[in-house]
């Protein structure tokens, strides 16, 4: 009678060892998966990091080469005018050298083929001489950049200009420049240099860069010298914002990284470097999602290798456990949902008739308040009126400081106007953007008018700076309109009468209130 006992026992043992066992196995496939998983994303990431570190490497001996190249290349000018400077302090410009020095700057143009021209202007920035034998004529450039740089500044030194469109040939150039001093050390005029952009661009254009690589050659003050691709929209544009000035240069004259453009947003692989005696930065950068292309690739094919591995093995059994336990998480997710969409349908039903940035009143809600009072002053013949209001010069404002010091502009003009309409009958709403709508229900327009200029003087004594209006401080400008149910049969008739007055207080030098006619 006994046996069947210790055969339930020796079951039980069975299916307890078997449960060990199935446990022990789910937990030797699950390290076995983790290990492989790890390895895998440990290889990949270490095969991310050396492509990386490999074009780093590659575009920093690059910007060094290319920063001797431009450092050569404007030195060989920069020497020209050197000795072309001493000639003309010590020799002057008389007729007599005006010929020698003619064919001295043709013949030294012609040696170098990056040379565009050399010039030499007085004073006044007539033309004396020139090496492209150009008629000079009346031609002046006193307007030119490099001109009044070396006017107004004594020191003898090169200066880099941007780059500009030549008047004599119309092509792009860089400008090399120095200063002639008469013998006393008063300015006499200018000696230039200039070289061609094409001749950086060829060989820039002669370097594998991929589809979407960029070289740029980069003045001191930030600004674009040449730029491949060539863009003519690009030169002279300020890259002052950029982590190239805001972050590496300020702590190294070279080095590499993995940063943004602020001209096309594209993130690339850089490497830069200052040209030796000069202030310019050379920088050149590839393209991370092409850098890391073939690394993807290869990533991809391991990740779906190993993947395939292991999906035979332990994706099954894993899924169940996983489908119980997400059953069991839903219900008790379900549940919460539901006590949240609950609350939150609340809160959307309080929302939906306020503006979220100033608390006032939105547009879904003044247009239910003002259709209501249009009706209600109809039927009782009782006064009604609306000020539409708009801040000056928003746009410029918010250009200026950021749109989160627009945000609280935007909150205290309209805690301005809450504290200028007393009234609990009256209705203060966010028209749209920096607009404002105020509906005055019992009010003429002449009581409107005041109210509008009491918010108007309010705004004008809050004294919020505004370096871009011609007040230098924030004004609104406010269109005034009293309701005439014989000419407004429409909500819309009333705004548009109260807009357009608003558009003549815009149109009239704004900070002021107009009633609609």
């Amino acid at each position: 009678m006994g046996h069947p006992s210790i055969f339930e026992h020796i079951e039980k043992n069975r299916s307890g060892v078997a449960r060990r066992k199935n446990r022990s196995a789910v937990t030797l496939m699950v390290a076995v998966c983790l290990s492989m998983t790890v390895i895998v994303i440990w290889e990949a990431w270490s095969s991310r990091q050396y492509h990386l570190h490999d074009k780093e490497v590659a575009m920093s001996n690059l910007a060094q080469t290319l920063a001797s190249q431009a450092q050569s290349s404007i030195k060989q000018a920069d020497t020209l005018l050197f000795g072309l400077v001493d000639r003309l302090e010590n020799e002057g410009v008389g007729p007599g050298q005006l010929d020698r020095l003619q064919r001295l700057l043709s013949a030294q143009r012609n040696e170098l083929s990056q040379i565009h021209g050399l010039f030499v202007y007085d004073e006044n920035g007539r033309w004396i001489v020139n090496s492209n034998g150009a008629e000079v004529g009346g031609a002046n450039n006193s307007d030119r950049e490099y001109f009044i740089y070396h006017r107004d500044h004594p020191d003898l030194g090169p200066h880099i200009g941007p780059s500009i469109k030549s008047r004599s040939s119309g092509e792009w150039i860089m400008t090399v420049s120095r200063r002639v001093n008469h013998p006393d050390g008063r300015f006499a005029g200018v000696a230039l240099a200039t070289i061609y952009l094409n001749h950086f661009l060829q060989l820039y254009d002669s370097i594998d860069m991929g589809d979407n690589g960029v070289i740029n050659l980069i003045a001191d003050d930030a600004s674009i010298i040449v730029r491949r691709p060539f863009n003519e929209a690009d030169i002279g544009t300020s890259l002052a914002k950029s982590a190239l000035f805001t972050r590496l240069l300020p702590t190294a004259g070279s080095g590499t990284a993995s940063t943004s453009s602020i001209i096309d947003d594209v993130e690339r692989v850089i490497g830069y470097r200052r040209v030796e005696g000069y202030p310019l930065i050379v920088f050149a950068a590839l393209d991370k999602a092409e850098v890391l292309a073939g690394w993807r690739r290869q990533s991809l094919l391991s990740a779906g290798v190993v993947l395939l591995l292991l999906g035979f093995s332990g994706v099954l059994g894993y899924r169940l456990i996983k489908l119980m336990k997400q059953q069991d998480l839903a219900r008790i997710e379900l549940l919460g949902t539901q006590d949240k969409l609950l609350e939150l349908n609340r809160n959307l039903e309080l929302l939906a008739l306020e503006d979220a940035l100033t608390g006032l009143a939105n547009r879904r809600q003044f247009d239910l308040f003002i259709h209501s009072e249009m009706g209600r002053a109809r039927r009782n013949e009782t006064g009604l009126a609306l000020l539409m209001i708009d801040v000056d010069h928003f746009k410029a404002f918010n250009d200026q400081y950021g749109h989160l010091a627009g945000d609280e502009c935007l909150r205290s003009i309209s805690a301005i106007i809450i504290d200028n309409i007393k009234r609990p009958g009256d209705l203060a709403a966010r028209f749209g953007g920096e607009e404002f709508a105020v509906v005055l229900p019992g009010t003429d327009y002449v009581g409107a008018f005041l109210v509008a200029e009491n918010i108007r003087r309010a705004v004008e004594a809050a004294d919020l700076e505004h370096s871009e209006s011609p007040e230098g401080r924030v004004t609104v400008s406010v269109g005034v309109c009293g309701y005439n149910p014989a000419l407004q049969a429409q909500t819309e008739d009333l705004i548009g009468a109260a807009d357009k007055a608003l558009y003549v207080a815009k149109t009239s030098g704004r900070n002021m209130s107009v009633i609609a006619n």
